[in-house]
């Protein structure tokens, strides 16, 4: 059955189409048991699975949705409904039906929010979240086209259906949800997420509020994921030189790639959010120690090992008309698409692993990192003018869960990273994890000793190379956890 032939689902009685994506439809639809009007989404999935996996995602889809009906905050749209249509045996969640314009909307061709009301609409999104990650719900897509602005001016956060419960059984490991320009790094590398992702969306959301820009945009999605998971934006007093320069730490927070450097919880933003907004300093900028930027070319290893395919479909929003990745490399399967809820992509684990790749150098190297102790530091002491840095280049690949990297050049500590897995899979049963870390070290040119440590889950070994560097030189040094052996070796 079509859309258009469709007059009736579950009790609802549908009036009219007023939005469709890649594998859904919204509808204006009347409840005749309450007397009210509703926007009912109808879900579905762009392609078939085997029955056992659509019957997960179909049982988590309720379960979720069940769950973000019971929240009740003003700033959160209400769910009022979900099951599956026994005529038609398609799923569908009922909303209440708003009246406003999201930010998608008002930010479209560039435009831009004067900073005040940009900060009043963060922080009571701010607060939103605060009350849905309370009750240990996180949302997973926050962006600009899950924020609806009412007439009043008031923000409604939509799509709470397919917000993930950390307690839930019923949820597929590998997986990640949301629109790339507004994802986490965390979501971008497949890793599990918690109530600091939405707040880094919810940054990303912030800085185009304020500059009209989007913080991380490429012409493709495996750049845009790579932007998001390596690379720092311009702060926006760059764009808007107008801009008080708290606006620059608000966004920096949020945006850290490294979770335990955002805002611990959405109250703390919000709190942050107000005094700004009222000319105070923000009460939480004391004892926070900003990370180093990273800026610069991207490294040619940190773009995902995926091929894409073009899922372009009629009709649907800017960000779910791009280039999708399909999953070739370590760490994933399939792609999955939901974006009847405004979900552009979930992705499983790949049946088989791939070789390893080489790393190689690009012409400019990224911005590198130089840490003196294990709580990094900004560069404090460049090289002389007329010697052009060198780079170094470490990336580890491991089996663990949770592990750490150390790095020391001429006995000098520079680096200590943690490491993360994550599942492998072949024939749908877990074998093991893999996981890939890289850092970019700046050096002197001349001989250098670099030590590496790699420890996790039982494993600690240490090894030890030399290498000279010329003037401006960029040298890639990869390093391989193999059973209860450490390897090592340059890479051209």
């Amino acid at each position: 059955m079509t859309g258009t032939d469709l007059k009736v689902l579950g009790r609802y009685e549908i009036q009219e189409e007023i939005g469709r994506g890649m594998m859904g439809v919204v509808y204006r639809a009347f409840d005749p048991v309450l007397g009210r009007p509703v926007a009912l989404k109808t879900v579905g999935l762009a392609f078939a699975l085997p029955e056992g996996e659509r019957r997960l995602f179909e049982e988590r889809f309720l379960a979720e949705a069940r769950v973000a009906a019971g929240l009740a905050h003003p700033g959160i749209v209400v769910v009022h409904d979900a099951g599956r249509d026994t005529a038609t045996g398609m799923l569908f969640i009922a909303f209440e039906h708003l009246e406003g314009r999201t930010l998608a909307d008002m930010t479209a061709d560039g435009a831009s929010l004067e900073w005040p009301e940009a900060l009043r609409i963060v922080g009571r999104v701010a607060e939103a979240l605060q009350h849905a990650h309370a009750r240990s719900v996180i949302h997973r897509d926050i962006k600009p086209a899950n924020i609806m602005i009412l007439a009043g001016g008031e923000p409604k956060v939509m799509d709470f259906g397919i917000a993930k419960v950390p307690a839930s059984q019923i949820t597929i490991p590998g997986e990640f949800f949301g629109t790339p320009s507004y994802m986490s790094p965390e979501q971008a590398n497949g890793d599990p997420v918690d109530a600091r992702s939405d707040l880094f969306s919810l940054g990303s959301i912030l800085y185009l509020l304020l500059t009209g820009r989007r913080a991380f945009d490429a012409d493709t999605i495996p750049t845009i994921l790579a932007r998001v998971a390596h690379r720092d934006p311009p702060a926006p007093s760059r764009f808007v030189p107008s801009l008080p320069r708290d606006l620059d730490y608000l966004v920096q927070r949020a945006l850290s790639k490294r979770r335990t450097d955002r805002y611990p919880d959405a109250r703390t933003l919000a709190e942050d959010i107000a005094d700004v907004r009222e000319g105070r300093p923000p009460r939480h900028r004391p004892g926070w120690m900003p990370p180093p930027r990273r800026d610069g070319p991207l490294h040619p290893s940190m773009l995902p090992e995926r091929d894409t395919v073009d899922l372009s479909v009629a009709g649907a929003p800017p960000d779910e008309t791009r280039a999708l990745p399909r999953p070739t490399g370590p760490g994933w399967l399939a792609l999955s698409l939901l974006a009847a809820l405004g979900v552009l992509a979930a992705f499983l684990r790949p049946s088989e692993p791939v070789p390893s790749r080489s790393f190689r150098s690009p012409a400019r190297p990224a911005t590198p990192r130089s840490i003196a102790s294990p709580v990094p530091v900004p560069v404090t002491s460049p090289p002389a003018p007329d010697v052009e840095e060198a780079h170094l280049v470490v990336a580890v690949e491991h089996p663990f869960k949770r592990g750490t990297l150390r790095v020391w050049v001429d006995d000098e500590f520079r680096v200590e990273e943690p490491l993360e897995g994550r599942p492998t899979k072949k024939l749908l049963i877990f074998h093991g994890r893999k996981g890939r870390e890289m850092e970019v070290l700046a050096v002197t040119p001349g001989p250098h000793v670099i030590r590496v440590r790699v420890q996790g889950e039982g494993f600690a070994a240490s090894r030890t190379i030399r290498a000279r560097f010329k003037d401006g030189d960029t040298r890639s040094l990869e390093v391989r956890v193999r059973g209860k052996s450490l390897e090592m070796g340059w890479v051209s």
